[in-house]
């Protein structure tokens, strides 16, 4: 396959297997392309390769010449990617490309997320089973399924086809920041019924609010931000509308449990004589928004358009209780990690999802941890509000948080390396998203591992972009580092 004109030379392998996995569908679960591409590519080259029960694939690749008695290294990486694209974009991510472009020093994807978040740290390692030049010790080249949901390849992962205790995690997003430790999360859904009321105002008008424009952004590496959240922003909106006077029949926002949200509607209906209340209050709130969301994220919008008429809904009581509850509802960064002088986030939750259809009514909240314990407090909040609105709550997908170890000769190695080739010190830290590494030191035993990659920004969003001169970095100090270690 021809690379792009727009993608750097170098380093070529890396970039050239990165547009390949751009040309194939890889949302979470659906994998099987990707899986298929990796394993045909272990064939081509003579590679033994292995799938586990759930679909992760482990390729092993030989050590290089006088590198035979070292024992191996694991490389860590996961096929999927948050499938999100802009409002007006027309995708299928079960079957159409990312569609790539360069602008200064970035690649980034036409009104979609790009994939870069973990495509190019599987491009690398499809870069290291195919470059044969390189000096390195036996490899075990991991690539795990479904990390953006649940982790549920990290969690399958068999052991047995493991013999290395070193791992190199190449899926975080900040270039020359070695990662010791991760958060660890829990997805929360809460569902209640709400009988839908008839009512006809006097001079009836019905219309679709629309919110959008926000950033949104990944759930984990960019809460610290305080960037708006669009069910949060409408829900305001909607908090401020005499109840008695408005009906809401449905409400949409949010994508996925790791994504902030960055759009949401509803349909409502009100007596035309509000028309001129409901502009006042969406100014208003707009305006009380823009005083303190960051520089960043003031591209935001509320737009409404005249719908067809509809007269089963939320109203009165109901209705204020209703968006009560989202007013109420936590979403942001709770606490931060006093160790780290309060530069790390260390509790968290995601108000990532809303839905009011037919009188259904669901929320999905994602939370996120440092240390189990002090997420109690959170979860006891959100239980709380949901026994007053008579919901019922569901946990699950729960995975550990990766404490950092800083008793690592792994890191002692690549710090070495990379003071070697920069002369300074990288930055030594912990990430408050979720990585595969605690759940893996888990499964596999007792190992050393490291997290690095090169500069991602916007990952979870269609800003997605990965910094070009960082690639060529990661790359160099990957090679460093396997033909030290």
């Amino acid at each position: 396959m021809v690379m792009p004109e727009h993608f750097p030379q170098e380093p070529k392998l890396l970039w050239n297997y990165f547009h390949e996995l751009n040309q194939l569908p890889r949302p979470s679960k659906h994998e099987d392309k990707v899986r298929e591409f990796i394993v045909k590519e272990a064939s081509r080259l003579s590679l033994r390769s292995q799938v586990d029960e759930v679909g992760n694939v482990v390729v092993y690749v030989p050590a290089s010449k006088g590198k035979e008695k070292d024992s191996p290294v694991i490389i860590q990486n996961h096929m999927d990617m948050v499938t999100d694209a802009v409002p007006e974009k027309k995708i299928n991510f079960a079957t159409d490309p990312i569609t790539t472009f360069r602008e200064g020093n970035w690649i980034k994807a036409q009104g979609t997320t790009l994939g870069a978040d973990n495509g190019i740290g599987c491009a690398a390692a499809l870069a290291l089973m195919s470059d044969q030049s390189l000096i390195h010790p036996p490899l075990e080249l991991l690539f795990t399924i479904d990390e953006e949901t649940g982790l549920k390849g990290a969690w399958g992962v068999k052991p047995e086809f493991f013999q290395g205790k070193r791992m190199l995690n190449l899926d975080t997003e900040e270039w020359g920041s070695f990662y010791i430790g991760c958060a660890g999360g829990i997805d929360y859904e809460l569902e209640g019924d709400f009988p839908e009321s008839e009512v006809i105002f006097k001079n009836h008008l019905t219309m679709k609010l629309s919110v959008g424009g926000f950033l949104g952004g990944h759930s984990g590496v960019d809460i610290h931000e305080q960037r708006g959240n669009a069910i949060k922003f409408l829900s305001d909106i909607l908090h401020a509308l005499p109840s008695d006077l408005t009906m809401v029949h449905e409400i949409r926002g949010g994508k996925a449990h790791n994504i902030i949200p960055r759009d949401a509607w509803c349909r409502l209906s009100l007596d035309k004589s509000q028309f001129a209340n409901l502009q006042k209050v969406i100014d208003e709130t707009k305006t009380r928004w823009k005083s303190y969301l960051p520089e960043s994220d003031l591209q935001f919008f509320a737009k409404l358009e005249e719908v067809e008429q509809d007269t089963a809904g939320m109203t009165g009581v109901a209705l204020k209780k209703l968006t009560s509850f989202l007013i109420a509802f936590p979403h942001g960064a709770h606490k931060y990690d006093l160790a780290s002088h309060k530069e790390l986030v260390s509790l968290s939750n995601n108000l990532a999802i809303n839905l009011l259809v037919k009188g259904k009514f669901y929320v999905l909240a994602s939370l996120r941890f440092f240390d189990r314990q002090e997420c109690v407090g959170l979860e006891e909040q959100i239980q709380a509000l949901a026994f007053m609105m008579n919901l019922t709550v569901k946990k699950h997908g729960e995975y550990p948080s990766w404490k950092p170890v800083r008793e690592n000769k792994l890191l002692d190695q690549i710090c070495s390396v990379y003071e070697g080739l920069y002369h300074k010190k990288p930055r030594v830290t912990a990430i408050h998203a979720g990585l595969e590494c605690g759940i893996l030191r888990d499964k596999i035993g007792p190992i050393d591992a490291v997290s690095f990659g090169p500069t991602i920004m916007g990952a979870h969003s269609p800003d997605e972009r990965v910094e070009i001169s960082t690639v060529s970095e990661f790359w160099k100090l990957l090679n460093a580092t396997l033909k030290e270690i």
